[in-house]
């Protein structure tokens, strides 16, 4: 990127805060939402584990569900930005891939309802890139901050929503054998969430009188062959191309990887993936070993992942517990999308 781009604000709902300070302070207090949930049952009658926002009705589902999470994270990234009334904002924003209990008629519905009470023009941009499940919201940041350094326009709010509260959608997982639980022991613990990061060109984020909570320095997208749902095995070419392409973009502003933030669920085939980034691009890392797992505390957070681990790695850089002035986030869709964006501390006033 040519021209500098930063991230001016953030708001996060997840199922341990309602905000971005608390969901954080919870994953650094080792925190876990997981609970076994009162109705879903897996086919031997066994309780699911869940990870789901305990402030929602237990029993809410659709549109009504998503919106809760969305507005609330939307509300706080505004405030935190003093975004002004009747301001024209673009928004891009990062929902699931189709599944059962979700299709494209929810994903138009929750898009167009998103925001609606805020007194924002918020322009819902589309983008070349595709803005769904885990690697979406990370996508969308790199489209969102390419148009931002072209000077498109000055700034742009990124989202992401998910949140695997529904019958058919649990039913699928677990049949699919992907929930943690008693019978499978490599699945993962599905929650919800939405968060959204608000980017600025430094010359607005000047104008505005605002301060960068973080530089977006690199960030890149690809896309893996072998997907979870390939006969073949991964061999994390995919993630490894990605994670080069990031590194190839910092030839400019050399240094090493301080912290990595993904979405290492508990699924094999994540933690296999990131394992052959380690093996080709470890000598770009402090230890690639020593990544923080939000999904450990929030659950998997799917399509809001990009925007919560900007949100998280921002909490960490203002509070003083970040390992490091660089931090690397990376997610993978089941669709075979990949995305990593590098996040640097702001430079201290000055300098």
């Amino acid at each position: 990127m040519n021209r500098p781009v930063h991230i001016v604000a953030c708001g996060a709902r997840t199922s341990l805060g309602l905000r971005a300070a608390s969901s954080a302070a919870a994953y650094r207090a080792g925190l876990s939402a997981a609970r076994e949930h009162p109705h879903f049952r897996d086919a031997k009658g066994n309780g699911l584990i869940t990870a789901f926002d305990q402030a929602l009705d237990v029993d809410a589902t659709g549109v009504e569900r998503w919106l809760a999470l969305a507005d609330t994270a939307l509300r706080e990234a505004r405030a935190a930005a003093s975004l002004p009334r009747g301001q024209e904002v673009p928004l891009m924003l990062a929902l699931p891939e189709v599944r059962p209990g979700w299709d494209e008629a929810w994903a138009d519905a929750v898009r167009s309802a998103i925001g609606s009470g805020e007194d924002l023009r918020l322009c819902r941009l589309d983008s070349t890139v595709p803005g769904r499940g885990h690697a979406g919201g990370l996508a969308l940041i790199d489209a969102a901050a390419r148009r931002i350094a072209s000077g498109e326009f000055p700034l742009c709010l990124v989202g992401g929503v998910d949140s695997y509260a529904d019958g058919a959608t649990m039913k699928w997982l677990a049949d699919s054998r992907r929930l943690s639980g008693a019978s499978t022991r490599l699945g993962f613990v599905p929650g919800e969430a939405a968060a959204f990061v608000l980017l600025m060109s430094e010359s607005a984020m000047d104008g505005a009188g605002l301060h960068s909570q973080a530089c977006l320095v690199a960030s890149a997208v690809g896309r893996e062959m072998r997907t979870v749902t390939s006969d073949e095995p991964c061999l994390g070419e995919g993630l490894s191309s990605t994670i080069g392409s990031v590194l190839d973009r910092l030839s400019s502003r050399p240094g090493r990887f301080d912290a990595v933030i993904c979405d290492i669920n508990g699924e094999r085939h994540r933690s296999e993936e990131w394992g052959f980034v380690c093996l080709r691009h470890g000598a770009a890392f402090d230890d690639p070993t020593d990544y923080w797992s939000p999904a450990d505390a929030w659950g998997d957070s799917g399509a809001a992942s990009g925007p919560l681990f900007a949100a998280l790695a921002c909490q960490a850089m203002a509070r003083g517990y970040a390992r490091g002035p660089r931090t690397l986030l990376w997610a993978a869709s089941d669709d075979g999308s990949r995305a990593a964006a590098v996040l640097d501390s702001p430079s201290p006033a000055g300098t």
